[in-house]
């Protein structure tokens, strides 16, 4: 919806203007800025509810006593309106920002109990003099801060904190290893050890001098009590989601891969709305999309389209994506390994020139409903624990082996090195995009150092903290702390909002992760079908065509574009700069890129990893 920004401190009006217009992207429509003694709010509005004068922000509340920003959409704002209303309080009750100072002045903190949807706001109250900030309970909406000598400062995106002269711009070395490894970084670190993130499900305080307080709000629902669903109480419980998100003062469309998810979410809007409205759908041209393991998503994505007679913009990429590498670094102020967010951003532009202000994803559907290959491979091997692990891991070499097609060989050779690694470790090392070796061997004698020394990480901690449940209760819940806030919703957010489009995901809600937690492992994962309740109910909706389709990401052909842009790679991965930083191994990584180039190995990945970091630093450090 918007960007905020703010300080707590000895800042001005002028740095927050600074910081505002560096993420003038995320709200085309509108700025605005509040200053006291203490402290300041900046923010960037996108319209999408109460398009009004009335909305714009920062917004005082509640007789002056409070001024807000706030970036996100609030669901269930007009029964929370109602509530308020009830008890006296005086706002604008089309607009959900409105409701958010009142809130917080009759319940405090325990408020965000109350929010259903996608948030980062700031709220500083000028009678207690301090700000209470919040992020939604699994971080759609982006929440950056640092501590610095003249005070707290946050936004909505990281490059908007470099405008402040005393932020501290060194690079956390553990946060380097966490982008290598797993192609994103989980928990709190950024690539700079002076800016943090706050946490998905939590909200935090700060005094007047500058004293933080950061508290959990929010958990993800894990159980040993279980109970079987019907396939029509998800169906319902979906439609109720889907018709809450649909709420909106400017038309909504959505993302169509002809996937299960996403064409879910399609039917849905189809029930609600009734009349068609718009769907986007990429593709690509060129043969590696088979070569690479990737179906054609227009062949499904038009027989949804037809079946539910909504409109299907088609979007084709031509080029080698590697072009566009500089902006999605910037964009996404991380540097992540993975060309999705490029489609994302392509497939809200196009939206945007058809006057689309806000898109439905099916972003959350895998991670929430075990839908990727991960689960299928967690919940076989909880069924079959009964087979000594020296044979099982023999079993899957030798197919390994045998396998003639790459993408099969590449997805074996990664079973294998999971089976391969101590029992205890394998859920985390499911998410291993860079193998612990060869990790290790690519690192410069800094990193090595951090390496040697690194305690437990962040998703190392939440796995401990998950042993009393089941396994695969144990990696979707590694799923909602880790790759889901952390890289795909993330992107989709960043994405998205440079292009001035808003995007929601239904599966992301917190009454669909309710219900899906609670099911028995029979009712996520059966043989090799995942996500067995949801597309069971489905099934009066969607074609067996449809719903029992081979998986398919959102991927791309990522080998065969770095290969054709080698020199480029080259350019950045052995440039003067990055040489003297040292950083990785310039032998190891060379043999890296040769070993791929010849297909001895596939490391497109962990070498994409290498070049968008030094992408990242050329662009957020050095310049």
């Amino acid at each position: 919806m918007c960007g905020i920004a703010g300080y707590v401190g000895n800042f001005n009006e002028s740095i927050l203007k600074k910081m505002t217009d560096k993420i003038a992207h995320r709200g085309p429509d509108g700025s605005g800025h509040w200053v006291c003694q203490e402290a300041g709010l900046g923010h960037r509005r996108l319209s999408i509810i109460d398009l009004s004068e009335q909305a714009s922000q920062p917004m005082e509340a509640v007789e002056g006593r409070y001024q807000i920003v706030f970036n996100g959409e609030i669901y269930n704002f007009k029964a929370l309106a109602a509530d308020l209303k009830d008890k006296g309080y005086v706002f604008n009750e089309n607009s959900d920002t409105a409701i958010l100072a009142p809130l917080y002045d009759a319940y405090g903190e325990s408020m965000v109990h109350k929010l259903d949807g996608i948030f980062a706001f700031a709220i500083w109250d000028k009678q207690e003099k301090s700000l209470f900030a919040a992020r939604d309970h699994l971080g759609m909406k982006p929440f950056y801060y640092a501590e610095t000598s003249k005070g707290f400062v946050f936004s909505s995106e990281l490059k908007a904190l470099l405008e402040i002269e005393q932020l501290e711009r060194e690079i956390d070395h553990e946060a380097v290893l966490s982008y290598v490894r797993y192609l994103w970084c989980a928990g709190e670190h950024t690539m700079l050890k002076g800016v943090k993130k706050l946490l998905p499900g939590h909200f935090m305080t700060v005094s007047e001098d500058c004293l933080c307080l950061i508290s959990k709000w929010y958990d993800v629902p894990l159980t040993q009590n279980h109970e079987e669903k019907t396939p029509e109480e998800l169906l319902s419980l979906f439609d109720e989601v889907v018709a809450d998100q649909t709420v909106s003062d400017v038309p909504v469309g959505a993302f169509l891969s002809g996937g299960v998810d996403s064409s879910a979410i399609v039917t849905s809007m189809k029930k609600h709305l009734g009349e068609p409205f718009d769907t986007f759908c990429i593709g690509f041209e060129g043969e590696e999309m088979a070569e690479e393991g990737f179906s054609n998503d227009a062949f499904y994505a038009n027989q949804v389209a037809k079946q539910t007679g909504v409109n299907l913009h088609h979007i084709t990429i031509q080029e080698n994506f590697v072009h566009d590498l500089k902006d999605m670094v910037y964009n996404l102020d991380e540097p992540q390994a993975d060309p999705a967010p490029l489609f994302v951003k392509r497939i809200c532009k196009e939206a945007k020139k058809k006057g689309v202000k806000v898109m439905l994803s099916g972003s959350g559907g895998d991670d929430v409903f075990s839908g990727y290959r991960r689960h299928q491979v967690t919940a076989m091997l909880e069924k079959y624990d009964f087979i000594p692990e020296k044979l099982q891991t023999l079993a899957v070499g030798v197919l390994k082996n045998l396998a003639h097609k790459k993408y099969l060989k590449r997805r074996l050779s990664k079973l294998h090195e999971i089976l391969k690694s101590p029992k205890d470790k394998r859920l985390l090392h499911a998410f291993y995009y860079t193998e612990p070796k060869v990790l290790y061997s690519l690192l410069g004698a800094e990193l090595k150092q951090a390496y040697d020394h690194q305690t437990a990480d962040y998703l190392e901690k939440v796995l401990e903290s998950s042993k009393d449940f089941s396994s695969l209760d144990r990696q979707l819940n590694l799923e909602l702390h880790g790759f889901l806030p952390d890289h795909n919703l993330n992107y989709t957010d960043k994405m998205s909002m440079a292009s001035g489009v808003e995007v929601r995901t239904p599966f992301t809600s917190k009454k669909i992760i309710d219900f899906a937690f609670k099911l028995p492992l029979h009712q996520k994962v059966q043989g090799r079908e995942a996500k067995w309740l949801l597309k069971k109910a489905f099934e009066k909706r969607l074609s067996p065509e449809i719903l029992y389709r081979s998986k398919a990401g959102f991927g791309a052909p990522v080998r065969h574009w770095l290969l054709k842009e080698e020199e480029f790679v080259r350019s950045v991965l052995f440039s003067k700069q990055a040489m003297i930083r040292g950083l990785f191994n310039a032998a190891t990584v060379k043999k890296l890129l040769e070993n791929t180039k010849t297909g001895k190995t596939d490391g497109s990945y962990t070498i994409l990893s290498l070049l968008v970091i030094e992408l990242w630093i050329n662009m957020f450090i050095e310049n």
